[in-house]
C-alpha cells in the first residue's frame, strides 16, 4: 500500500497531464512558501492558474472539494498573492485559483475559479 504523499503526488502527475492536454503549460510544481505549498500553478492564453489538487478515495463528506475549508482557501490565496508578485512575466495573465478532486478511479473534477 502508498503512503499518503505518494498518492497525493500520484494525484498531482494525473491533473497535469490532464492539464497539458487541455493546452496549458506548467508553470511551476509544488511551490513552498510560509504561507502553504501550491500545487501546480499553470498558464494558458488567458489565466495563469493556481491548482490545489486534492485525492480522496470516494466523495463521502464532499470529496476532495469540500476538504478545502475557509483557511485553507485563505492560505491558498496568500502564497498566490506572493507568488505572482515575484513573477513579472505573468501579469498580463488573469489570476484563478481552480480545485481539482481526483478520486481512486482517476476521475478527475475541476472548480474553475473556486476561491
Amino acid at each position: 500500500m502508498k503512503n499518503t504523499t505518494a498518492i497525493g503526488l500520484q494525484a498531482e502527475d494525473l491533473v497535469a497531464e490532464y492539464l497539458i492536454k487541455k493546452g496549458y503549460k506548467i508553470v511551476e510544481r509544488n511551490f513552498r512558501n510560509r504561507y502553504c505549498e501550491i500545487d501546480i500553478i499553470v498558464a494558458n492564453t488567458e489565466y495563469i492558474c493556481l491548482i490545489e489538487v486534492k485525492y480522496r478515495k470516494n466523495n463521502l463528506y464532499g470529496g476532495g472539494i469540500g476538504a478545502v475549508d475557509y483557511n485553507k482557501q485563505k492560505r491558498l490565496r496568500n502564497a498566490f498573492e506572493f507568488w505572482l508578485s515575484q513573477e513579472d512575466s505573468y501579469g498580463h495573465l488573469q489570476p484563478r485559483i481552480d480545485i481539482v478532486s481526483v478520486d481512486s478511479l482517476g476521475q478527475i473534477e475541476i472548480i474553475e475559479n473556486a476561491i
